[in-house]
């Protein structure tokens, strides 16, 4: 029986789908930015469904709602998609039909070869950004990339069904299809894999274009599924997908590589060479040999630039291309001070430290939410890897927000997830200049010192966070994982517990690793349609139940924190759905709620903004959705979880203590996410 492929999406749909949405944005902010367009096109060569059976967006859906989002007068965005099936084209129909009263969709069934001619007739000169998806390798044959890159301002992105194409490789019956495929037999000479992406990348650009490639591996294996091929004759557009590709591999695959330093003056030495005594030279000449036949991306060159002193002036005929004037002394005499991080430069391990081996546990009385006082570890040693969060103070007015205090396991800072609401955004926005999307982890000889320490001399058992200020799965694919690192010392001492907070799928360490009785997981999840939109980076909400499934049956005590809840419309629905697919899967632990909120540090770092109209209530705790929203919202979803689930362990995030009683629930009976 032949797989659904619009079941649900896989872990390489959603990279796919990351780089696809990530780069489609500001191709379309560009282009209908420019005087001179009056129509930009957007073509779906494969369309697909539109949406998974899971509710997930595939990519015409994607395509419209950013198509619809800068959509203006002076300039008209079109959607045109292209499907053969016919029943994945009569829901695809379903799945547009709303985006449809508002902009211009032009929906074909058939194959793409008996469309794309008279498609390149209507669009002529205009800009176009083609996605060319197809099932398989047939139906794209290599005359028609040529024909689109041979029209001006054209961008595609063309899955290169590798793991297809080497299995049919030599039989017979295909042999003109790959011909085809590639516009020339010289296919037959390739020995290895990298010989075929080379060769289809080389006729690409001999029709003048830049070529860049991602590989798309298969979970779990080192071996390649698909490439994910750009083309383009445009720099901007070549630089920003770069980036877009590098920042999603350094997402997807912490390899060791990606930890290693790069010798940053072995590359500064090459542009030097290269462009040495040369004088008025394009910028965009050099930062295209750069993009195009290194790895580095274009902030490397500039750190480059400025670093030997080459000049800029100003260039008459084209404003944003300046002519470079390159010194004539010695690179040796200027190698950088410092190496720069690896291109990857957000997945850095912090330079070991020198520890004092005396550790000092501090301990303080404190005032608890259930109105009790007690001495408790406020910090180990300078509070860099343990430390209580105590920054709310007891409820005393009804606008006073519940947060009880916890011991946070600072091990590293950042995530590589980029969610749009994130407070990290915040939090390190002025630390070395951009962290996220990224993290560094700490010098793991301090953060095990630290923990040993505190782990046998504190009596009174607490539970440390590790995930506060970091996503506390996101290094697991690198050489050292966390969880091995981690969890070994919690389990000898039998005592304390250690928390991993997560919007990561990654748990092939965890599911490996016994005993782990010592251990709790909570997932940050949300409605689909939320996630999609404004936790972009992170794995699909479905991946992160079928994670929680898999460690739930290997015992692991399995937390949900449902936070932020939006109001999106049907917001209903969508949360309640969100609800049935877990307890479909597994009986979580407890749950706990969190509306959406922002603070202002937050709402400064932020860039996308769209998610910030729903806050309409201004608060100690940053700016939140209204009360009369969020309290309708709990209610029914807390009740839903009673009436349908028979489900009660649940409890607030950062809510108010009015909230707490509105909702008759007391908070100083709390057991929310991140206590005992």
């Amino acid at each position: 029986m032949k797989k659904d492929l619009f079941q649900q999406k896989g872990i390489q749909t959603v990279s796919k789908h990351s780089i696809f949405e990530n780069y489609l944005e500001p191709w379309v902010k560009i282009i209908s930015n420019r005087p001179w367009v009056k129509d930009a096109y957007y073509v779906d060569a494969f369309a697909g469904t539109g949406k998974y059976k899971t509710g997930e967006m595939g990519s015409p859906v994607i395509a419209a709602n950013i198509l619809l989002k800068y959509q203006k007068p002076t300039c008209k965005l079109h959607c045109i998609c292209i499907e053969r099936d016919s029943k994945r084209y009569n829901i695809l129909e379903n799945s547009l039909k709303q985006s449809e009263e508002k902009l211009d969709i032009r929906k074909h069934r058939g194959e793409f070869l008996t469309y794309i001619d008279t498609i390149l007739k209507k669009i002529n000169k205009s800009p176009a950004f083609f996605f060319i998806d197809p099932e398989g390798f047939s139906g794209v044959g290599f005359d028609k990339i040529e024909a689109i890159l041979n029209l001006p301002h054209k961008e595609i992105l063309i899955n290169f069904q590798y793991n297809a194409i080497q299995r049919w490789l030599k039989a017979p019956k295909v042999e003109s299809t790959i011909t085809k495929l590639f516009g020339t037999s010289d296919y037959k000479k390739a020995k290895k894999e990298k010989d075929l992406i080379k060769l289809y990348k080389e006729q690409i650009k001999q029709t003048g274009a830049f070529v860049w490639d991602f590989r798309n591996k298969f979970p779990k294996k080192n071996r390649t599924f698909y490439y994910l091929v750009y083309a383009t004759k445009n720099i901007t557009g070549f630089k920003i997908m770069k980036d877009v590709m590098f920042s999603e591999q350094s997402r997807r695959y912490f390899e060791p590589s990606l930890f290693a330093e790069v010798d940053f003056q072995t590359f500064q030495k090459e542009i030097f060479s290269k462009y040495k005594r040369k004088k008025f030279i394009e910028y965009n000449e050099v930062l295209g040999f750069v993009l195009q036949e290194t790895d580095y991306l274009a902030k490397d060159l500039e750190k480059v630039l400025k670093n030997i002193g080459a000049e800029k002036i100003e260039n008459p005929r084209q404003k944003h291309n300046p002519f470079l004037t390159f010194p004539k002394h010695n690179s040796d005499s200027l190698l950088l001070k410092e190496s720069t991080s690896h291109k990857y430069e957000n997945t850095l391990l912090e330079v070991p430290v020198i520890i004092n081996k005396k550790v000092k546990i501090n301990y303080k009385e404190y005032n608890l939410i259930d109105e009790t006082k007690r001495l408790l570890v406020s910090h180990v040693n300078d509070g860099s890897i343990i430390t209580r969060f105590d920054k709310t103070p007891l409820p005393k007015k009804l606008t006073d927000v519940i947060c009880p205090h916890f011991l946070e396991l600072k091990w590293a800072y950042g995530c590589p997830y980029n969610c749009a609401w994130c407070y990290l955004k915040g939090t390190f926005r002025f630390h070395n200049g951009k962290i996220l999307p990224g993290f560094k982890v700490k010098d793991y000889d301090k953060t095990r010192l630290h923990v040993e320490e505190f782990l046998e001399k504190v009596d009174e058992p607490e539970i440390l966070n590790t995930g506060e200020i970091a996503d506390s799965l996101m290094y697991e694919n690198g050489t050292s994982a966390f969880s091995k690192f981690i969890i070994p010392m919690f389990e000898r001492r039998k005592k304390h517990k250690v928390l991993f907070v997560t919007k990561s799928d990654r748990i092939k360490n965890l599911l490996e690793i016994n005993p782990h009785d010592q251990v709790i997981v909570s997932f940050s999840l949300n409605a689909i349609p939320v996630a999609e939109k404004w936790e972009k980076g992170a794995p699909g909400v479905v991946n992160r139940i079928e994670a929680a499934k898999k460690l739930s049956k290997e015992n692991y005590e399995i937390r949900i924190r449902i936070d932020p809840l939006v109001p999106i419309e049907n917001w209903q629905g969508c949360y309640k759905e969100l609800i049935d697919l877990i307890f479909l899967n597994f009986i979580p632990e407890r749950i706990t709620f969190g509306s959406l909120r922002g603070l202002q540090s937050t709402l400064n770092g932020t860039k996308d903004n769209s998610w910030k109209k729903y806050l309409k209530e201004s608060s100690s705790w940053g700016k939140k959705v209204d009360f009369t929203t969020r309290l309708k919202m709990y209610l029914d979803i807390i009740s839903y979880l009673k009436k349908k689930h028979k489900y009660d362990k649940i409890a607030l995030c950062k809510e108010t203590k009015a909230m707490w009683h509105k909702l008759g629930m007391d908070y100083r009976e709390i057991k929310c996410n991140c206590i005992w």
